[in-house]
């Protein structure tokens, strides 16, 4: 095993995670995060569709963190990334070194729980997890908020057709792949649209999304952040889901009708800080 010095970060992540450790380590070539990060979890490994909310909800939380995370693309029409997974086709699946992990809540649970074993998170986390007022917002977040972004992302073929742009910017894709993604996927969403408006009886997308997230800035209220001057699992969580239609015409209407939203995302990105996601394949 051989071992080797940096003399400066790869990357913003890098150079975050370099702050919070406050030393240069020598490491194991092949995993260069880990001279900037001492810590006792496994690699990890997500794999996503990048516009997923319940990925970007699981991102958000190791960004917050500073827990470095390695991300591989999922190509929705194939999805030959995952074909080690032939019984869980769906994402986000995470890789903590060679153990496969799925479904966003208990791929959280997990790292939360590994980490504070290890020693590289803080025992309060776990009790935010067990918190019924924290249980509550998750369950907010993935049964009320997260199904609300594809409707609102695939409204019309437009919007759908803007929404399968990030294919462009997989490294991994050929060309041919990120054609037929970007035309097959947003004419298939965007057909999709009326049964999954139909399956989470939804009316208005717009609307309801509005409604949806009046809920949380209601609860937010004139704090900083959910429970008070502390950012918390829930406000990460919320964060990540609306993170995903980030760029998108669906953000930007929303940030537009929403300045307590807008406010709250602000402060919640900058408490948050650089990604720690050191690849994208």
């Amino acid at each position: 095993l051989k071992f080797v010095r940096s003399r400066k970060p790869e990357s913003a992540a890098m150079l975050a995670i370099q702050k919070m450790v406050g030393s240069r380590q020598a490491i194991a070539v092949g995993q260069p995060w880990r001279r900037y990060f001492a810590s006792a979890l496994p690699e990890v490994q997500m794999f996503q569709y990048h516009i997923c909310p319940f990925c970007c909800k699981v991102k958000a939380f190791m960004d917050w963190k500073k827990i470095p995370y390695r991300v591989t693309d999922v190509n929705p029409i194939t999805k030959k990334e995952i074909k080690f997974s032939p019984d869980y086709r769906k994402v986000p699946i995470v890789k903590l070194g060679e153990e496969q992990i799925n479904d966003s809540p208990v791929i959280l649970r997990e790292i939360i729980e590994r980490g504070v074993k290890a020693g590289d998170l803080p025992e309060k986390l776990l009790e935010q997890v067990k918190s019924e007022e924290v249980q509550k917002w998750l369950t907010f977040c993935d049964t009320k908020l997260a199904v609300l972004m594809f409707p609102n992302l695939t409204r019309n073929f437009s919007e759908s057709f803007e929404a399968f742009g990030y294919v462009n910017d997989v490294p991994h894709f050929s060309g041919v792949e990120k054609i037929q993604n970007r035309i097959v996927g947003s004419v298939a969403m965007w057909l999709a649209n009326g049964k999954l408006k139909k399956k989470y009886n939804i009316v208005d997308e717009r609307a309801d999304l509005l409604a949806a997230f009046k809920e949380w800035t209601d609860a937010v209220g004139g704090k900083p952040f959910v429970f008070g001057d502390e950012l918390s699992l829930a406000d990460v969580a919320v964060y990540g889901v609306l993170n995903s239609i980030k760029g998108f015409q669906s953000h930007t209407w929303m940030m537009s009708q929403s300045e307590p939203l807008a406010a709250w995302d602000s402060r919640v990105r900058a408490a948050i800080g650089p990604s720690a996601m050191v690849s994208r394949e």
